[in-house]
């Protein structure tokens, strides 16, 4: 749905940016549900692996995870921005897709003919993906890997396996792309969640089996994680493909590659490749491929410069600490995304979005950075003092007793700017042209360069371990949240003019003053809890009353704020 159409009168656009407020809003609730579903089957099963697993494995499994998502994000990441701006046919342009065709080929502009688009693209991952699990696995096996982690059972097997999951993960890719275009994000959830249920399965059940009931000497290594995903990625595949070639059938293109007419306005490469999109999607890549560098080198430092325990350590206190981003930022930042890039498009004839438009996204993006700020305080004041001992609850003496609490106290400080960035760089990848995504890449290239200088200073020199990771990634962080937050406040200095009503301000986003005080004020309080040592029960009845508190000192405080987010809810549900 294009953010504007110059065809249609004002009260159709108005009830086009609220069905798109809708669709989002509705498409954020299943992707939290999925989020959520999913990761506490996977905390459930992650409790009874822990009970099997050494922090060595563990931190292996953490190494072929990223060897997995480092081949998806180079082979996929570009393309999947850059189709988050293609707009989706208004409807006043429906029609049947068997009207579409010039000569055999599809008409450009028609609805079978858009997602044709998405189809061609997206099949450019299954190649890329080939030459980059290829590379990939070949420097990890060969130059990557330590020979404590080589020597480990089926380590071999595990990579190949691994190898073999990322590609077929690939072939559903254009179904993901029309999922998204098409906001199907029900059909998403449903997918996402049977495969991440049988991921989860097939490791748990296979690390039961090999301990209690076959009794494998040594193990089997990572393999059980390898087959897990397998399982997942043929599920997802399935699962995507059963649905997604009804549509194809129903509304006339194809899943394989189909030519497509070229207009005078838009061009094709080879009758096939979108080619504005083709080139967006070039220049996002080296973006992208920066922002998963920075985003996972924290796993490559800990690698080069600790041990598979300390490895192992922060995996664990990384996977705990960022269970809230994972289940609640993410699917934000994932529907903000699709939102922003459709709501701010420049489909109109001076290449500006409407006044209106640029409204709803800065009302919109203040709303969700306001929420992640009052959001943060609780992070700030509670959970540092209380981490340890939610460690020891969930993980056991086995882990609590080593610095692995500390880890995630300090985690608790990160998890905010996890959280911001997200979607701050969301709103830069949706608006942004290629020389402003190109200047972003530059200013992340330098800041990839001081986060191996911090990491290194950390972990190396002052010997801070884990922690020390923690405190260069929120250094990190920090810097581009800065750099977001610039641009942000240069794109709506010039899109917004003179327009009425309330206009983008930084200070629409952070919490009141008695609240700030009010949560250093319970801050000290958990951390005084905690020291007294009152016993376990005291400290659990201590940490919720603490919360309440803040609580409610957030709701006097922001009511009028909380009333606007209601207000908002209530007018997106009633379209």
């Amino acid at each position: 749905m294009a953010a504007e159409d110059p065809a249609l009168s004002k009260p159709q656009a108005e009830a086009s940016r609220k069905s798109l407020l809708s669709a989002s809003a509705e498409g954020a609730k299943f992707l939290i549900l999925l989020q959520l579903s999913s990761r506490l089957l996977t905390f459930v099963v992650n409790q009874v692996l822990l009970r099997f697993l050494s922090p060595e494995l563990l931190g292996i499994s953490v190494q072929l995870e990223l060897l997995m998502i480092s081949v998806l994000y180079f082979s996929r990441e570009s393309l999947r921005t850059a189709l988050q701006r293609h707009g989706a046919e208004t409807t006043s342009e429906k029609k049947s897709g068997k009207d579409t065709k010039v000569g055999g080929l599809l008409e450009e502009g028609s609805p079978a003919a858009q997602s044709q688009t998405l189809v061609n693209l997206s099949l450019l991952t299954i190649p890329m993906g080939i030459m980059f699990a290829g590379a990939l696995a070949l420097f990890y096996s060969r130059g990557s890997a330590s020979t404590e982690t080589a020597q480990q059972p089926f380590f071999s097997e595990s990579i190949a396996i691994y190898v073999l999951a990322t590609l077929v993960e690939l072939l559903s890719e254009p179904c993901f792309a029309l999922a998204q275009q098409k906001l199907l994000y029900k059909l998403r959830a449903g997918a996402e969640s049977s495969a991440a249920f049988t991921r989860c399965l097939l490791t748990c059940g296979l690390t039961v089996y090999a301990a209690r009931v076959a009794k494998v000497e040594g193990g089997l290594g990572p393999l059980p994680f390898a087959l897990g995903q397998l399982g997942y990625a043929v599920v997802l595949l399935g699962a995507y493909w059963h649905r997604v070639l009804q549509l194809s059938a129903t509304e006339g293109f194809s899943m394989g590659l189909k030519r497509i007419e070229s207009s005078p306005d838009v061009n094709y490469h080879l009758s096939l490749f979108h080619a504005p999109l083709s080139r967006l999607a070039t220049s996002m890549w080296l973006q992208s491929a920066l922002k998963h560098i920075l985003t996972h080198f924290d796993t490559v430092l800990l690698s080069a410069l600790s041990s598979a325990h300390s490895q192992g350590t922060y995996a664990l206190a990384s996977n705990y600490g960022s269970l809230i981003a994972r289940m609640l930022f993410q699917p934000i930042e994932e529907a903000s995304r699709n939102l922003f890039a459709k709501l701010l498009s420049t489909s109109s004839p001076d290449g500006k979005p409407s006044a209106e438009s640029v409204t709803s996204g800065a009302n919109i993006l203040a709303i969700i950075m306001k929420l992640y700020s009052l959001l943060s305080l609780f992070f700030f004041s509670l959970g540092p003092p209380f981490a340890p001992l939610a460690l020891k609850l969930i993980a056991g003496s086995r882990w609590s007793d080593g610095d692995a609490g500390g880890v995630l106290a300090s985690y608790c400080y990160y998890i905010p700017l996890l959280a911001i960035n997200g979607v701050t760089e969301a709103f830069v990848q949706s608006v942004a042209t290629e020389t402003e995504l190109a200047k972003q890449s530059g200013w992340m290239f330098g800041f990839s360069f001081m986060f191996a200088g911090i990491g290194w200073l950390f972990l190396s020199a002052l010997g801070w371990g884990a922690k020390g990771l923690v405190a260069a990634n929120a250094a990190n962080m920090s810097l581009r949240i800065v750099w977001s937050l610039v641009f942000i406040g240069g794109y709506f200095g010039r899109n917004e003019g003179e327009k009425r009503g309330e206009k983008w301000s930084l200070a629409r986003v952070l919490p009141s003053g008695v609240l700030v005080a009010a949560s250093v004020g319970i801050g000290a309080v958990s951390r005084g809890v905690v020291a007294s040592e009152g016993g376990l029960i005291k400290e659990i009845g201590m940490g919720g009353a603490l919360g309440v508190c803040l609580a409610a000192v957030c709701f006097v405080t922001e009511r009028a704020f909380f009333d606007k987010c209601i207000k908002m809810f209530k007018s997106t549900r009633a379209k």
